[in-house]
């Protein structure tokens, strides 16, 4: 099982060993096939990241704003100049119920360490609240529809 996690290498590897035996007859043509491979996976993977993540940000935009009132909207504006503050409320933007709920669950275990005293900066905390708000929201509405 260990072995299958590596399997963009073997497949980066793959391409590497056919270039060389049905492109260009040298060994040394691996390596860099290999190196150009995983680098143009790595850019695949990231620019698909992007999009999804764009996408599911626009999809439920307007909804945060809408039911989470002026400080919605506080997060949702910063969130379109920081892309680290989108791809943190993607995790409750997801269309995966499963994945919601365990942005949920470990939203509320955060949320007890907060109430315990172990509070971050202003920001953090609220863009946490609101993630948390607006996750419970979701999950309401989708026990509602079941």
């Amino acid at each position: 099982m260990f072995l299958l996690q590596f399997y963009r290498f073997y497949f980066s590897l793959a391409v590497g060993i056919l270039v060389r035996l049905f492109l260009i007859r040298s060994w040394w043509v691996i390596i860099p096939v290999t190196i150009l491979v995983r680098l143009a996976w790595f850019a695949l993977e990231k620019a698909i990241q992007r999009s999804t993540i764009n996408r599911l940000f626009n999809v439920h935009a307007y909804t945060f704003k809408r039911e989470l009132g002026p400080y919605g909207i506080r997060i949702v504006n910063k969130a379109e100049k920081e892309p680290h503050i989108k791809k943190s409320l993607v995790e409750v933007f997801t269309s995966d119920e499963k994945k919601l709920r365990k942005a949920v669950e470990q939203l509320e275990m955060m949320d007890t360490l907060f109430k315990a005293g172990m509070r971050p900066d202003a920001d953090s905390w609220q863009l946490h609240d609101l993630k948390l708000k607006y996750g419970r929201w979701r999950l309401e509405r989708i026990e509602k529809k079941k």
